[in-house]
């Protein structure tokens, strides 16, 4: 008898404990099967397409006369008059600055004595009253005292070599001028009285790494841009490459020259240039799949495991741009490939996702 009532007991007390742990099963169940569903990103994808397209190599510089010469004479002497200020514009061929010719009326004086003699002594060797060898003796003294005149005539006179800009005057009227050098503000040797620099056109210098030097050649085409123009753009043509590499840098310097109508451009001024490299293929992907990671500068592709659940991180390197398609460098990515355009931001490496329909 006791045994039943305790079993009339029993039975309802294990049904109302079942019924309440059933329900914290099914929640506990429920909420799993959420977070796993949270983990999955939903993400809209495209496909990396092979392309051609002209990669452009891009560097950076200043502005720099075309030519310059500190202009001076041979022979140290007093700076007697300057035909210009500094600032103005010489024509090729102008006198700038007058010499002292102290030296030069003197061996004047004295060709003309030397000249005389040789006149003299030349009609008596024609009618054979002379040696030929004191002939000679004299005609050399004459050859000598004209070649000293011609060389203090260019000694007191200094005239442009080329059309250009007076940049400074180093040795005033008055003043006397020798060999010795100086130290500019930029801390380089200069000596003469003038320094001349040719502005029109420009030479801007640039420093080519040896793998991309192969493709450039004088006469190729440039781009130019200056901080101090925005928006303008100068076009310009490669006029020198260097025949030998720097052993530190394994770069070559690349001179671009530039038109400068007007002086709009000055020397010194900051400047960014394009030069444009023959068509190539390469791997595009939409410029939307480009993700970058936060507080770097590096960038990667998502690119969609065969699985079609997954996801890798690819580094890359972006290059040209084209129609919303740019150029990427970087193992890993190749033609076909499908990559993550909308909700890279929710992803990592390994991340599992769902492929909707944009």
């Amino acid at each position: 008898m006791q045994t039943n009532t305790f079993k009339s007991y029993l039975y309802p007390t294990l049904l109302l404990v079942l019924v309440g742990i059933t329900p914290a099963c099914t929640k506990k169940e429920n909420q799993s099967q959420e977070a796993e569903e949270a983990k999955v990103v939903p993400v809209t994808v495209g496909q990396a397409r092979e392309m051609s397209y002209v990669p452009t190599i891009r560097f950076s510089g200043s502005a720099d006369p075309a030519r310059s010469a500190s202009l001076g004479t041979a022979l140290p002497g007093r700076v007697e008059r300057v035909h210009y200020t500094r600032g103005s514009y010489v024509p090729k061929g102008a006198l700038i600055v007058e010499m002292s010719d102290e030296l030069l009326v003197q061996a004047k004086i004295e060709n003309d004595a030397i000249k005389r003699d040789f006149d003299r002594i030349a009609r008596l060797r024609e009618k054979e009253s002379v040696s030929q060898m004191d002939y000679d003796h004299v005609k050399a003294k004459y050859d000598a005292s004209v070649s000293k005149v011609e060389m203090l005539k260019k000694n007191t006179s200094i005239t442009a070599p080329f059309s250009g800009i007076i940049k400074d005057i180093l040795v005033n009227e008055g003043e006397t001028y020798s060999f010795t050098p100086s130290v500019s503000d930029d801390l380089k040797l200069e000596s003469g009285v003038v320094e001349l620099v040719q502005v029109n056109p420009l030479k801007i210098t640039i420093e080519v790494n040896e793998k991309e030097l192969r493709h450039i050649a004088v006469g190729q085409s440039a781009t130019i841009t200056f901080d101090a123009l925005p928006g303008d753009t100068i076009a310009g043509k490669v006029s020198y490459l260097s025949p030998v590499l720097s052993s530190m840098t394994r770069t070559a310097a690349v001179e671009v020259n530039i038109p400068n109508n007007g002086n709009r451009l000055k020397p010194g001024m900051y400047c960014n240039v394009a030069i444009a490299l023959p068509e190539r293929e390469g791997v595009f992907v939409p410029l939307s799949a480009i993700y970058r990671l936060a507080g770097t500068s590096e960038e990667q592709v998502f690119k969609v495991n065969d699985d079609r659940r997954t996801v890798s991180g690819v580094p890359v390197t972006r290059g040209e741009l084209r129609d919303g398609w740019v150029y990427v460098e970087g193992e890993g990515i190749k033609s076909g490939d499908t990559v993550v355009l909308e909700g890279k931001n929710k992803l990592s490496n390994g991340s599992q996702i769902n492929i909707v329909e944009r």
